[in-house]
């Protein structure tokens, strides 16, 4: 009798899936805790700056490990009696309420709407796309560590200096023609 070999196939490691019909869900931290989410709800509200009402959606998410679920309910149950949130993930006007996911309207680059989650190992942001209940999903996306505004900008300063400058010589064509092109054998050249 042989033995059967099964291949189990890993969702994305930090994925963000949110049904069409129910919008009950799931996803996973970075570093792989598990969340379910019961349902995210779509609510409208007025923008004080612009006057103009968009939809967030929201809803409460519960860990799936016991002892990250104990932390997180310490962490909601200390928010609830001083509502302080730590300074160093949140600016003084911030609104972010413990495993509440919020997603905004935000559209970028592959993502259609933006979010933030906060639990007992800190904040994450949420870039999810608006499927329309393609594949059965109204949203699918990724969960990525949290960054400050600081940490952002020194990302990018980072990006601009590291591009060459403008007095550094340029490229050699002559060494990027010379170079073998994929699925092509290389070329004997007499020079």
């Amino acid at each position: 009798m042989s033995e059967q070999h099964t291949t189990e196939v890993q969702p994305d490691a930090n994925g963000f899936f949110i049904n069409n019909g129910a919008f009950s869900g799931n996803f996973t931290t970075p570093e792989g805790d598990k969340y379910d989410i019961r349902k995210l709800e779509a609510r409208e509200v007025t923008r004080s700056d612009t006057g103009e009402t968009v939809t967030l959606w929201g809803g409460y998410a519960a860990a799936r490990d016991l002892a990250l679920s104990a932390a997180d309910s310490q962490l909601q149950t200390r928010f609830r009696k001083d509502g302080k949130r730590p300074a160093d993930l949140f600016v003084p006007e911030a609104k972010d309420i413990p495993l509440y996911i919020t997603l905004r309207h935000n559209p970028g680059k592959g993502y259609t709407h933006i979010g933030s989650f906060w639990n007992a190992k800190g904040r994450y942001t949420v870039l999810a796309r608006d499927l329309g209940g393609k594949a059965g999903l109204r949203f699918g996306g990724h969960v990525l560590p949290w960054k400050s505004k600081e940490a952002l900008e020194a990302e990018r300063a980072v990006k601009v200096d590291g591009a060459a400058p403008l007095d550094s010589p340029a490229p050699d064509g002559a060494a990027a023609r010379n170079r073998p092109r994929k699925g092509r054998a290389p070329e004997a050249h007499n020079d």
